[in-house]
């Protein structure tokens, strides 16, 4: 599969999760006053043109004549670290695109640089990786209370989104948003989106 065949799966992956969230009524926002699309432009002042995204939802007020809040997702499908440069793009993006009204959220397959880790923090993107199958090791013989409670690690999560050949136990998903750690797409989505539809 060749390099555009499989970074387009990855982001129909991402996509189709984030589309069964929202409809499931799992992000905190009525489906009815949201629009998910693929591939979609928004125009910058400073391009003159649209900036086209992987991924984004559009919240619209009832009535209102545009969107109230914009949310994007960018796909990177890496076998290498991220690094910073991808972020500082991404962020240069979202900030052409609307300010102070945009929430941006990277998914990624390989690790990131730590500089690319930190660079997504300071600046409020949120960070998922999504740990390919033969980095997961399936160990629930029998699951337990304690098991479903557990406690999020932060030293494993940064290990999660830096270290390219991290193995995880029993997850495949890592996220990092305004400072949390995440385990699945439902809390991180509902606390992006929610803190940018709050007043």
């Amino acid at each position: 599969m060749n390099s555009v065949a499989k970074g387009n799966k990855f982001e129909e992956e991402v996509f189709s999760a984030i589309s069964a969230e929202l409809v499931e009524g799992r992000l905190g926002l009525i489906d009815k006053y949201c629009e998910l699309f693929r591939k979609k432009g928004y125009y910058s002042r400073d391009r003159d043109s649209n900036i086209i995204v992987d991924i984004s939802i559009e919240v619209w007020l009832p009535g209102a004549p545009t969107w109230s809040m914009l949310w994007v997702c960018e796909c990177k499908d890496y076998s290498g670290s991220l690094p910073v440069d991808d972020v500082e793009e991404f962020k240069a993006k979202l900030d052409q695109i609307t300010g102070k009204n945009v929430k941006g959220l990277m998914a990624v397959t390989g690790a990131l640089q730590q500089g690319a880790l930190n660079f997504a923090r300071s600046n409020g993107i949120g960070v998922i990786r999504i740990l390919p199958e033969d980095q997961i090791k399936w160990v629930m013989y029998r699951v337990t209370s304690e098991m479903l409670s557990h406690s999020l690690d932060t030293q494993q999560f940064n290990q999660a989104f830096t270290n390219p050949r991290f193995i995880a136990m029993n997850q495949s998903f890592f996220g990092n948003s305004d400072g949390y750690i995440f385990d699945s797409w439902r809390g991180l989505l509902t606390m992006a989106l929610s803190s940018n539809t709050n007043p």
